[in-house]
C-alpha cells in the first residue's frame, strides 16, 4: 500500500515555556498520558481494574482510619474479677435480685429459690421445688427485716414469697390452676412497699390476655409471720442448747406431711381487672336512640370506643376514599405479616394526686397507692384506674385517659410517684406532674427515632436548686436519663421554671456491638450507671458526663451469659456486684477477644459460675465514694400550713430588727407632726391672702405634705 508524505514539513515541538497550562493531553501535567491509549477491549479491562483498586484502597483507608481512631481512644481501666463463688448451687443461678437494703441477695435456681448474705456470701436458706426454674425476681421491703419476693418461672407461674427470720415462706401462687382452664403469667410486679400486685395473665386456649390487680394483706401477713416466729423460737432455742445444726426452714405447721412449708396465709383480694382495648369498630345499635344511650357523655376524654358511626357510614367513607385515590392505592405498602401481635401491658402503681381525686379525702390512704396507670403495646393512651372502688364488677372504665399523638414505647415513674415520663415513637418524651395535674413539658430528643428507655435519676447528683421564695424551698431539679433506639443517650435536667434542652451523653454507636443496655444505677452512688454492651463488656459510667470510668472483666475462660439481659445484682449498697458468667467451650477459646462478637456454644460444653466484683476497691471510683450527698426530693410542694409556719418563723426571727425600727419610727413621729402642722399653717395663710403660690413654694409644700 503506497504511503504519501508531504515534503518540506518540519515538526518542531514547542518549548516547555510555551506549553499551555490548561492542556490536559500534556503528559507533563498528567504523567499517565505518557502512555498510549489502549485499544478496546483492553481499555475497558483497565478501567474495571482501576475501579476495583480504587474501591479496595478506599476500604483499606477506612479500616486503617478506624483502627487508628480505636487505638487513640482513652479506654477505661479494666478490673479483673476478685472472687468466684464456690457454692455449686449458686453457680446455677437463673436470676438475681437485691433485697433493697443491701443485706441479702435472692438467687433464682433451676429448682427453687435461695437466699445469700450479700456481705459474707454465705447461704442462708433455700426453697426447693421441682419444675420451678425462676427467671425473674423482684423484692420489696415489707417490714422490719421482712421482705416480699415476687417470682416468675419459665412455666408461667407467679409466686409470692416472704423472707423473715432467715426463713422462706410461700404466701400465694398467683395463677392457681382452675378447672378446665390454664392461665400463664407473663409479667408480675408489685408496688414499692408490697401493698398491691399486678399480674398479666394469658389464657392458653383462647389466647386472651388481661391484667389483674390484687390487694396484698401486708399487715395481716406481718402479724402471721410474727405468730410463726413466736411459735418456732422455742424449738430453735432448744436445738441451739443441744448443739444440733440450725434448720434452714421451720417444720410444717399444717397441710401435707411432705410439704416443707404449708403455712396458711391470708389470701390477696382481687380489686381490678383490665382487658386490652378492642379495635375500633362500627356502632351496632339498631336505632339512633339506643346508640346515643351508649356513647360517652363527652365530659372527659375517652378512648373513642363508643361513637355514633354506623357500619354503612364507614363503608361509604371507604368507598369514597378508594374512588378519589384509586391511582395511588397501588403504592400503599402491603402488610404480609400474618403473625399475631402479642399485646402486653405496662403498668405503674401511683399514689394520690389531683388528677384522680379518690383517696385524697381519706387520711388512711396517705402514702399508699390509689391509682394504677396502664398502657398497652401498640397503643397511644395511658389509662388511669382507681384502686379504691368497691364495686362488685372488677372491670370498669378508666377514670382518666391521657391520649398521645403517636404510639407509646416506654414509660417510667419516679420513686415518689409524683412524676411520670412517657416515651413516644416519634422521639418525644412527655413529662407529667401528677400531683399538680399538669404537663411539665414535652422534650424533643431525636427526629423520628423511637425512645427505648426512660429512667429517673436521683436529684442529688446535680447542683442544689434555687431556693425560690425564702425561707422554704420551692424548686428542685429533675434528672431524666433517655436512651433512643439507635443507642444515643441523653440526660434532661429541668426545674419548675423554663425547661432546658437535653444534653447528649453518647451519640449513636458506630458498631452494633457497642450499643449499650442500661441496667441500673448504684444504690449508694447514684452518679454511677451500670451498662452492658452487646459485645459482652460490663461498664460503669458517670451519668452526668457520660464518660466510662471502669470496665469489669470476667476471666478469659468465661463470658457474660446474656449481654442484652445479664444476670447480675448489687449487694451491700453497691459495694459488691454479683455477675453470672458462662464458660466458653474449647472450640471458641481461640476466638476469645474483647472486640469479637460472642457465639453460642453447645449447652454440654458450657459451665456457669457466679463472680463477685468488689467495687469499693476500684481506685477510679474513690472520688465518688468520698462525696457527701444530701437527700433531695424530686419535687417540693408546700401546703398553706407550711407556708404560714415558715412566714411566722421568719417574722419571729426578725423581731429584734422590728423593735429597733419601731423605736426609730416613734422618735421621728414628733418631727413629722411639726412638719405637717407647718404645712397646714402655710396653706391657711395663703388661702386667706388669696395670693397664688409660687412654683418653688408649691414644690416645697408638696414635698412636706408627701413626707
Amino acid at each position: 500500500m503506497p504511503v504519501y508524505l508531504r515534503k518540506n514539513v518540519v515538526y518542531t515541538p514547542p518549548s516547555i515555556e510555551n506549553v499551555s497550562d490548561e492542556d490536559e493531553d500534556d503528559y507533563i501535567q498528567d504523567p499517565e498520558q505518557i502512555r498510549d491509549v489502549l485499544p478496546q477491549p483492553y481499555r475497558m479491562i483497565n478501567k474495571i481494574i482501576n475501579g476495583i483498586l480504587d474501591v479496595v484502597w478506599e476500604d483499606v483507608s477506612q479500616k486503617e482510619s478506624a483502627r487508628i481512631a480505636e487505638q487513640s481512644k482513652i479506654r477505661p481501666p479494666k478490673y479483673d474479677c476478685g472472687v468466684e463463688i464456690q457454692n455449686q448451687t449458686h453457680c446455677k443461678a437463673t436470676s438475681l435480685a437485691d433485697s433493697g437494703d443491701g443485706r441479702y441477695v435472692f438467687i433464682g435456681l433451676p429448682n427453687g429459690l435461695s437466699v445469700m448474705d450479700a456481705s459474707t456470701q454465705k447461704p442462708i436458706t433455700i426453697w426447693e421445688e421441682d419444675n420451678m426454674e425462676i427467671v425473674n425476681i423482684r423484692s420489696h421491703v415489707m417490714g422490719v427485716q421482712t421482705y416480699l419476693i415476687v417470682t416468675l418461672d419459665d412455666m408461667g407461674t407467679g409466686r409470692l414469697f416472704a423472707f423473715a427470720f432467715d426463713c422462706l415462706f410461700m404466701l400465694k401462687v398467683l395463677n392457681e390452676q382452675e378447672s378446665g382452664a390454664k392461665h400463664l403469667v407473663s409479667k408480675c410486679e408489685s408496688s414499692n412497699e408490697g401493698d398491691y400486685a399486678g399480674v398479666v395473665l394469658e389464657n392458653t386456649s383462647t389466647k386472651e390476655t388481661w391484667l389483674e390487680i390484687h390487694k396484698l394483706p401486708r399487715d395481716a401477713w406481718l402479724r402471721e409471720l410474727e405468730a410463726i416466729q413466736a411459735q418456732i423460737a422455742p424449738k430453735q432455742n432448744s436445738q441451739d442448747r443441744s448443739g444440733s445444726p440450725k434448720p434452714s426452714t421451720p417444720p410444717p405447721m399444717t397441710g401435707n406431711p411432705g410439704d416443707k412449708m404449708s403455712y396458711k396465709f391470708t389470701a390477696p383480694t382481687l380489686v381490678l381487672k383490665v382487658k386490652p382495648p378492642a379495635p375500633l369498630s362500627a356502632n351496632t345499635s339498631s336505632s339512633t336512640y339506643s346508640a346515643c344511650q351508649k356513647i360517652d357523655s363527652g365530659e372527659v376524654i375517652g378512648t373513642g370506643q363508643n361513637h355514633l358511626l354506623s357500619a354503612n357510614h364507614l363503608e361509604g367513607r371507604d368507598t369514597m376514599f378508594n374512588h378519589l385515590h384509586e391511582n395511588l392505592l397501588k403504592y400503599l405498602p402491603k402488610d404480609n405479616n400474618e403473625e399475631e401481635i402479642v399485646v402486653a401491658p405496662t403498668f405503674h402503681f401511683l399514689n394520690a394526686g389531683r388528677m384522680v381525686p379518690q383517696g385524697l379525702e381519706q387520711p388512711s390512704q396517705a402514702g399508699l397507692p390509689t391509682t394504677v396507670a396502664v398502657w398497652w403495646s401498640g397503643g397511644s393512651h395511658v389509662m388511669h384506674y382507681s384502686l379504691l372502688k368497691t364495686a362488685k364488677d372488677f372491670e370498669h372504665k378508666p377514670d382518666v385517659v391521657w391520649p398521645f399523638s403517636c404510639r407509646i414505647c416506654c414509660s417510667s415513674v419516679s420513686p415518689c410517684t409524683v412524676l411520670l415520663a412517657v416515651g413516644l415513637e416519634n422521639g418525644t418524651v412527655s413529662l407529667w406532674n401528677r400531683y399538680l395535674g399538669i404537663d411539665k413539658g414535652v422534650i424533643r430528643i431525636c427526629q423520628d427515632v423511637p425512645i427505648e428507655t426512660v429512667k429517673f435519676l436521683d436529684p442529688s447528683i446535680t447542683q442544689p436548686a434555687s431556693q425560690g421564695y425564702p425561707p422554704y424551698r420551692k424548686k428542685s431539679d429533675i434528672c431524666l436519663l433517655i436512651q433512643c433506639r439507635n443507642g444515643a443517650e441523653y440526660i434532661y435536667n429541668t426545674e419548675d421554671g423554663p425547661s432546658t434542652a437535653p444534653i447528649c451523653l453518647a451519640g449513636e454507636p458506630d458498631k452494633d456491638e457497642e450499643k449499650e443496655t442500661i441496667l441500673d444505677t448504684m444504690p449508694d452512688v447514684p452518679e454511677l450507671l451500670l451498662v452492658a454492651q452487646q459485645n459482652g463488656s460490663l461498664l460503669l459510667k458517670d451519668v452526668t458526663t457520660g464518660s466510662n470510668l471502669c470496665q469489669m472483666t470476667l476471666p478469659s475462660t468465661h463470658q457474660l451469659t446474656n449481654p442484652w439481659e445479664p444476670i447480675l445484682a448489687f449487694g451491700s449498697g453497691g459495694q459488691l456486684l454479683y455477675v453470672k458468667g458462662t464458660k466458653i467451650s474449647s472450640e471458641d477459646e481461640s476466638e476469645v477477644d474483647g472486640e469479637t462478637e460472642m457465639e453460642e456454644s453447645p449447652p454440654e460444653a458450657r459451665k456457669s459460675s457466679l463472680f463477685m466484683f468488689q467495687l469499693r476497691s476500684f481506685p477510679s471510683l474513690d472520688p465518688y465514694w468520698k462525696r457527701e450527698r444530701d437527700v433531695v426530693s424530686y419535687l417540693v410542694h408546700t401546703t398553706l400550713e407550711q407556708r404560714l409556719e415558715a412566714l411566722m418563723k421568719e417574722r419571729l426571727a426578725q423581731q429584734a430588727l422590728r423593735k429597733t425600727r419601731m423605736q426609730m419610727r416613734w422618735g421621728m413621729l414628733r418631727q413629722e407632726l411639726d412638719i405637717i402642722q407647718q404645712s397646714r399653717d402655710v396653706a391657711k395663710r395663703r388661702a386667706l391672702s388669696r395670693v397664688p403660690l409660687s412654683a418653688s413654694t408649691y414644690k416645697s409644700t408638696t414635698s412636706i405634705l408627701l413626707l
